[in-house]
């Protein structure tokens, strides 16, 4: 992680950011995601499963069968504990 942000990069490609850490490590990478982008106007593009990533998202792009399924704005998301809808 120290590698890709040594240069200040304006976007970030993030590719399962939080994956095969424990929680709170995950949690502390997506709030320095989110940190980098409110404060250094860095765009986050992020590929996850990772469901806490929604809260810290501006818009969110489904993707099905390899294809967009659809693109929905984060205020646009209803998370219910247990599970999500839209």
């Amino acid at each position: 992680v120290a590698r890709a942000l040594a240069n200040s990069p304006s976007i970030i490609l993030a590719d399962e950011p939080t994956g095969n850490l424990d929680l709170k490590t995950g949690g502390e990478i997506i709030s320095l995601l989110k940190e980098m982008s409110n404060e250094q106007g860095v765009t986050v593009i992020s590929a996850t499963h990772d469901y806490k990533m929604l809260n810290v998202s501006d818009q969110v792009i489904w993707i099905r069968d390899g294809r967009v399924d659809k693109i929905q704005e984060r205020d646009e998301l209803k998370i219910n504990t247990g599970g999500l809808s839209s």
